[in-house]
């Protein structure tokens, strides 16, 4: 799932916000595309941020299957 800072965005049903705080390191309030799931190598992640909380990965992952039935 990609996130975005565009917070405009969050009319659209398939985003979620997630709100910036230490853990996910985030410079500001973004959200979470939860309507397409991209695969990528960790051999192309540059560097991290931060991390999400397992509980809301499942949360975005939930609301991503909901979409595809």
């Amino acid at each position: 799932m990609l996130i975005s800072s565009n917070l405009k965005k969050l009319k659209y049903s398939a985003n979620v916000l997630l709100k910036k705080d230490k853990i996910n390191n985030l410079n500001k309030d973004s959200i979470v595309k939860t309507d397409a799931m991209y695969r990528i190598r960790e051999k192309d992640i540059l560097f991290k941020v931060g991390k999400v909380e397992l509980e809301q990965i499942m949360e975005y992952r939930n609301r991503f299957k909901k979409k595809e039935n």
